[in-house]
Formats: structure tokens, C-alpha cells, sequence
């Protein structure tokens, strides 16, 4: 069973020069800022693009989806890619109604987003 409470857990691995960060836990306004701030530390190892795996995220609201747009644009000031796999139904709901799907590069799958 999940802990609705606890922060999201990540698991970071490098792969060459980029990097795959796998989140398990819901992101939201009082999670999302535990979720965002090692993902932005990441930009400051320089990798080449950096992959978010929502594979384990059942749950993410505004606060969290501005987190990621917050990343969004700071990756884009280094010089980063930042890629968006595994959504679910809800997840990508999310991103459709607010548009961001346009904004953002999401893949199916890890794979395809290091390609």
C-alpha cells in the first residue's frame, strides 16, 4: 500500500551522459517541491537529457505540474532535454487539458526517449 503522505521516492541512473530519474509517489502541493528539487540538481551535473519515469506516480495536481514546468524551463536554459515517459490515462489527461503536451517531450517509454 502506498503512503499517501510520504514524499516521492527517486531513483536516479546515469546512462552514458544523460540521466533517468524514476518517480514512485504522488506529486502534489505538498509533495511537489521533494519531487522537483533533486531533479533540478541534476541540471547542475550537466547531463546530455534527463528522463522522468512516471511510471510509479498514481497522482499529480497543479502544484506538481508546475514543479515540472518550473524544470521544463530551467533545463532549457542550460541546454538540457528533458523527457516525460511512462504517463498514465490521468497523468496525460493532465498534461492534455492544460496543453503542456505540446510543450513537453513525452515518450512511451524510456527507450525511446534515449534514443
Amino acid at each position: 500500500m502506498t503512503d499517501h503522505s510520504a514524499p516521492p521516492k527517486l531513483d536516479i541512473e546515469w546512462i552514458g551522459k544523460d540521466v533517468v530519474a524514476r518517480i514512485t509517489g504522488d506529486i502534489d502541493a505538498g509533495r511537489s517541491a521533494a519531487a522537483q528539487q533533486p531533479l533540478l540538481e541534476l541540471l547542475d551535473k550537466n547531463p546530455g537529457k534527463i528522463v522522468v519515469n512516471f511510471q510509479g506516480v498514481a497522482y499529480m495536481d497543479s502544484a506538481g505540474l508546475a514543479s515540472f514546468v518550473k524544470l521544463l524551463s530551467r533545463a532549457r536554459k542550460k541546454g538540457v532535454e528533458l523527457h516525460l515517459v511512462s504517463l498514465s490515462k490521468m497523468l496525460m489527461g493532465l498534461f492534455e487539458i492544460t496543453r503542456l503536451d505540446t510543450v513537453f517531450q513525452i515518450s512511451d517509454t524510456e527507450e525511446a526517449a534515449l534514443e
